[in-house]
């Protein structure tokens, strides 16, 4: 009795962290196909890779950014890299000036652990949006959920602990039928 007893409770203890396992890929999995849909003023999440932004945002840390009709001095926004060779270059600084040349705005940004600002200036059109929070640490597992075997991962564990947790469920079922079949074997017998 007191066996069954141990393993119902590290059958529980398992159940909760396969449950928490499972429930956090899905989150974000959930996140990562939200920010790539592409819908105008969609919220994007964004892996951070240098430390331009330490401490405020450190290396590998998660931004999430959103894009807004207006930006202000002190925001911190993301923007297409000047001079990027790939579409998705984006760089994540801080907004610490807004010059107005002929009725035309850019924008001036700085990394908070660089000395200087920027060398070139921000076209407000190339603005992908103003950072919601960031997490530390979580760009990584982003950057690596974007790769061919991050995304099996996170495909892949989710539906592995499903059908691992449905099987326990039809095996513990067919367990207890075979019981009560048992049980009224043995009362009709008597």
């Amino acid at each position: 009795m007191a066996e069954k007893k141990k393993r119902n409770i590290l059958r529980t203890i398992w159940t909760i962290i396969i449950n928490t396992v499972l429930v956090f890929l899905i989150l974000i999995g959930i996140l990562v196909a939200i920010s790539l849909i592409p819908i105008k003023g969609n919220y994007q999440i964004l892996a951070v890779m240098s430390g331009s932004m330490a401490p405020t945002i450190p290396v590998g840390g998660l931004v999430v950014v959103k894009p807004e009709s207006d930006y202000k001095v002190n925001d911190i926004i993301t923007f297409k890299t000047p001079g990027a060779t790939r579409t998705k270059d984006y760089t994540t600084h801080r907004l610490v000036e807004i010059k107005d040349k002929n009725g035309k705005k850019t924008f001036i940004t700085k990394g908070d652990a660089n000395k200087t600002n920027d060398t070139e200036t921000v076209d407000p059109a190339s603005v992908v949006g103003k950072q919601i929070f960031s997490i530390a640490g979580v760009g990584y597992l982003l950057g690596y959920i974007k790769t061919l075997p991050g995304l099996m991962i996170i495909v892949i564990v989710p539906a592995v602990i499903i059908i691992y947790e449905e099987v326990r469920k039809i095996k513990d079922e067919a367990g207890s039928i075979i019981e009560r079949r048992r049980a009224k074997k043995a009362e009709a017998k008597s």
